[in-house]
């Protein structure tokens, strides 16, 4: 079967300022969560694989991986502005260095005609929120409206892409170990606290702050579209023949996904969360969703791999599937043990559709990594990676099956434009089109970056 991309179709890559930006504490930043949790003896234990200070980079070298954009047809660039590097010591003082960077990274873009889509929260929360109570207090809906006010009215004229966060399960993930089998235990994320109450109100206040931003960025009418990302993938079954099973998997999406699509895309939380976990939210937690509520222009998508579910008898009724050897179709990839399903791929761009409406999907994230060799981790690995553009063959032609089956996807990035720090990972794992030397900062366009170029240039 022969598929088609629309003419204007958004092709590009995606990074954060957290996973390469680097210069931690150059240019008048603050620290993030991150940079003070590295540094504190009880929590260092989660960066042994390496701290973000230098990352590759990206602060000093953003021209030259802009050049090699161009070179190979980048048509948009994901990215996202460090909150704490435009207000690096509360809310209200803002740093004109980090303003100033910005706006020239992109007038950069711009300049060598690469859309740049920009995320205002990718998992480096200034530290002085933490400090003054987290995302867990109501005060944060307040932070967070005046750094996207400000953000929009700097950058807006340039930026016609907005996202108001990505992947939020992260944040829910520094105070309970899992954001789907959900249970007592100490996060694995910032702050590293232990509190399922805690967990649920930072998925609500996260949720009151995206509404926010969402009616702020609408009425200041720019021009743009605004969204938020999330990391969605569809749970099955483990057994079809079990009616329990099936209910299972659906609750398991509605709890690790729902929680964010149902009062971001519907005005409401899914039942999952009503009838398992309102002990933890405030009584009118349906209410204060539905006062909020306001429409974003598109859902945002990050795909890599798909999870099983089977049911069980008590709360939450299901519980995912351990044995995942036993499924087929699915090829495990190295490092994140990304398992290759691009059906999955399909599938959850449809879930996106149908249960939620989506009037306009893109593809936020997608790709693989391989392990740098531990003995040498400066240097990256293979620059000649068949194995990336097998996968990226198998995933890029499930967007132009959803489009014909009448999903509204306008745009593909693949996760990473390069090398990344990684949480929990530090800088073992390369997801990068562009191989990054850390010894050196040498930049190389890997073969999937050239093959995707010369996609892109005739997909265009």
């Amino acid at each position: 079967m022969y598929f088609k991309f629309p003419k204007d179709f958004l092709w590009g890559a995606a990074c954060s300022a957290y996973q390469i930006e680097g210069a931690w504490n150059e240019g008048g930043k603050g620290e993030n969560c991150s940079d003070h949790y590295a540094r504190l003896p009880e929590t260092a234990k989660f960066f042994e694989r390496g701290r973000p200070d230098v990352c590759s980079d990206f602060y000093h070298h953003y021209r030259e991986d802009i050049a090699i954009m161009k070179e190979n047809n980048l048509k948009s660039f994901r990215f996202s502005i460090s909150w704490p590097r435009l207000f690096p010591n509360g809310p209200d003082e803002l740093n004109q260095a980090g303003a100033d960077y910005y706006n020239d990274l992109f007038n950069t873009l711009v300049e060598n005609g690469i859309q740049p889509f920009v995320d205002l929260f990718h998992w480096d929360l200034p530290q002085w929120v933490y400090d003054r109570g987290g995302p867990v207090v109501y005060e944060f809906v307040d932070w967070f409206e005046k750094y996207a006010r400000t953000a929009f009215s700097l950058f807006g004229d340039r930026v016609k892409m907005w996202s108001t966060m990505n992947e939020p399960n992260f944040s829910f993930g520094g105070y309970t170990p899992s954001a789907v089998e959900i249970h007592e235990g100490s996060g694995n994320e910032p702050p590293y606290e232990n509190s399922i109450h805690k967990a649920f109100m930072t998925c609500h206040i996260l949720n009151l702050a995206h509404l926010r931003a969402v009616k702020v960025y609408h009425e200041m009418n720019l021009g743009g579209k605004i969204g938020m990302v999330i990391d969605g993938f569809p749970f099955y079954p483990f057994s079809l023949a079990e009616e329990k099973d099936s209910i299972a998997a659906e609750r398991a999406f509605d709890l690790y996904a729902g929680k964010w699509l149902g009062p971001m895309m519907l005005g409401r939380y899914p039942e999952v969360v009503e009838d398992s976990y309102a002990e933890y939210l405030p009584e009118n937690f349906q209410q204060e969703i539905a006062d909020a509520y306001e429409e974003m222009d598109f859902i945002g998508e990050n795909y890599y791999a798909a999870g099983y579910a089977y049911g069980i008898d008590e709360k939450p009724y299901f519980a995912l599937c351990g044995d995942y050897e036993t499924i087929e179709g699915e090829d495990r990839n190295e490092g994140y043990h990304i398992r290759r399903n691009p059906t999955g791929f399909y599938d959850i761009l449809m879930i996106l559709k149908n249960k939620y409406h989506a009037k306009e999907i893109i593809v936020t994230e997608n790709g693989i990594c391989f392990e740098r060799d531990k003995k040498n981790l400066s240097k990256p690995t293979t620059i000649h990676d068949e194995e990336r553009i097998r996968y990226l063959s198998d995933h890029i032609p499930m967007i132009a099956r959803a489009i014909a089956s009448g999903a509204n996807v306008t745009g593909y990035y693949i996760w990473a434009i390069e090398d990344t720090f990684e949480a929990g990972s530090g800088f073992d794992l390369d997801f990068g089109l562009i191989a990054i030397d850390y010894d050196t900062m040498e930049r190389t366009a890997r073969d999937s970056f050239k093959w995707y170029g010369r996609f892109i240039k005739a997909n265009t």
